[in-house]
């Protein structure tokens, strides 16, 4: 007998309480390591984004296509790249037109008529299921594949009482890419009532349901028709013993519709990745050209106060690569210091092997070394964003590179005062190699923290931690929530202290302190509102140094 009761009336005895957790503090993840990205690809759901990994970048979002067919198949090169080079994994949004159809792989039954009739099982697509019973299953593939899927349909041999072979309503059905790679095997039950031995559902819609979200099935068959039927190759096992299995040719359920994308395309994908679950910290535009698409691009990085990382073409000289910039008008975004632009003059061999040489942006490098670079974190979970991914120890990892543009004193000077990042080759102690030259933002300052990328990285990482903290802290009573808010602040700034991120101010208010906060409530509204504030100095970079050397007697 148990000791304790749960609850306790007026009767003698002990009341137990559910365990109160008071060690929990907010966490930090790894969403430094992510990226997100609107991009053309030839697999991958059209309706909402998606996360990619190095292991799978080819099963989601297939094989690469030439750029020289269509430019957008670059962004294809720099999410492989980049998880190739220290992304833990991409968030993607996939393009897409109103023109875009995904169809429906439908399964039939086919029955000959005569003195041997005979049954089988045929494969077709359609925009939309039949309105009347003419199909036993549809297959609706949410991945949209360009290239294709097969299907596969087999069901275990059953007898009746005479040993004869009767119709068998559980089956296991594949969808498999066309290189015939298993995407998804299901098995389950035409009968709607069907249970398996927990007293679960076992109808195949529910369990394709229970499995994922990128393929839907419908049954069409009702009554004695929902069997799979004997004596077709999905019954039963051959004279070798080995399962019969009707096969597919592959199906072309998914019409991309086109590429060319209209503004309220690229609105509908920057939404769709704004208000996505999956986590990132960095946006990268995958090398496009497109200022409708970089707009929204801009607006994303506002919304999420997350960096974006954009490419400016590397064929164009310095002055047509500035004037690519300015009538992007960047600067005049109301958080340009997270908006940052890479120049490349470099021609490089394809890193995944699918083009031919040529020019390949590198922001999106830059974001994978960044997220590489975070993934090592102190003993209070603080990576190094104080060193900027520029510089002797950032060096593009490409073969074949070849620079096409000769930049002198005064180019380079320019393209600082556009605030572009050109990427080109430095020499060094140890000699010399492709580096990212600078680490500027877009932002129209010159004399001011916010032009630098690592202070952007680190401001941007600290609002993330205190917003998600602040959050925890909702709906607490008002001294509670301030009590924890004032302990985070301190415990978070102290770690950035150590970190190196921040450093003793000179400014009188700070009082030689590297930060300070208040915590307190609305004095228009102290009944539910709090107010929180941060003053930080941030370490900043060693951008130019000034060398003399003077002779003495």
């Amino acid at each position: 007998m148990q000791a304790f009761t749960r609850q306790l009336g007026r009767e003698s005895g002990v009341q137990l309480n559910p365990l109160v957790d008071g060690s929990e503090v907010p966490s930090v993840g790894n969403e430094d390591q992510c990226f997100g990205i609107i991009m053309r690809a030839t697999r991958g759901r059209i309706d909402r984004p998606f996360k990619v990994s190095r292991g799978d970048v080819y099963a989601k979002l297939g094989r690469g296509e030439p750029i020289r067919t269509n430019a957008l198949n670059e962004a294809w090169v720099h999410v492989v790249e980049a998880l190739n080079n220290g992304a833990y994994e991409a968030v993607v949004q996939r393009l897409s037109t109103s023109n875009a159809k995904i169809k429906y792989a439908l399964v039939k039954l086919t029955k000959t008529e005569g003195a041997n009739p005979t049954s089988k099982y045929t494969f077709e697509v359609a925009e939309s299921l039949p309105t009347s019973e003419g199909f036993v299953l549809g297959v609706k593939h949410l991945e949209c594949f360009n290239d294709g899927i097969k299907l596969e349909l087999h069901a275990d041999e059953v007898l009746d009482d005479d040993a004869d072979q009767v119709g068998n309503d559980v089956l296991t059905l594949r969808v498999k890419d066309p290189d015939g790679n298993t995407l998804y095997e299901f098995t389950g039950s035409l009968s709607p009532n069907a249970k398996d031995d927990y007293g679960n559902s076992y109808y195949l819609p529910d369990i394709v349901a229970a499995r994922t979200t990128n393929v839907e099935v419908t049954v069409g068959v009702v009554g004695d028709n929902a069997v799979i039927v004997p004596g077709t190759a999905a019954y039963g096992y051959n004279a070798n013993g080995f399962q019969n299995w009707a096969e597919s040719d592959t199906l072309i359920c998914f019409e991309e519709g086109g590429t060319s994308y209209t503004t309220q395309d690229y609105q509908r994908c920057r939404e769709n990745l704004q208000y996505t679950q999956f986590d990132f910290s960095y946006i990268s535009s995958g090398g496009t050209q497109a200022p409708a698409l970089l707009a929204q691009l801009a607006q994303l990085a506002f919304d999420t106060n997350k960096q974006l990382r954009f490419d400016v073409p590397g064929n164009l000289s310095v002055e047509a690569a500035i004037a690519f910039v300015e009538q992007l008008n960047m600067g005049a975004n109301k958080t340009a210091h997270l908006l940052q632009a890479f120049w490349t003059p470099l021609k490089t061999d394809d890193p995944t092997g699918v083009n031919p040489k040529g020019y390949f942006g590198t922001a999106t490098l830059n974001i994978a070394y960044a997220c590489g670079r975070n993934a090592v974190k102190d003993g209070k979970g603080f990576a190094a964003k104080n060193y900027p991914i520029a510089g002797r120890e950032w060096q593009v990892n490409r073969t074949g590179i070849t620079q096409t543009a000769t930049l002198r004193g005064p180019d380079l000077d320019k393209l600082a005062g556009a605030k572009i990042n050109p990427v080109i080759y430095e020499v060094y102690t140890g000699g010399g190699r492709y580096v990212f030259y600078d680490s500027l933002t877009c932002a129209k300052v010159e004399s001011s923290y916010r032009k630098l990328i690592s202070v952007a990285d680190m401001s941007c990482s600290l609002d993330d931690r205190i917003s998600r903290a602040a959050k925890d802290f909702l709906q607490l009573p008002m001294k509670v929530a301030i009590q924890r808010m004032n302990a985070y602040l301190k415990a978070v700034f102290e770690g950035a202290e150590s970190a190196g991120w921040l450093q003793k101010s000179n400014d009188p208010q700070m009082g030689g302190n590297a930060f300070a906060y208040s915590v307190k409530e609305s004095e228009l509204n102290p009944m539910d509102q709090m107010i929180i504030g941060y003053w930080l100095h941030y370490d900043g970079v060693a951008r130019a140094i000034f060398q003399t050397q003077t002779i003495t007697r």
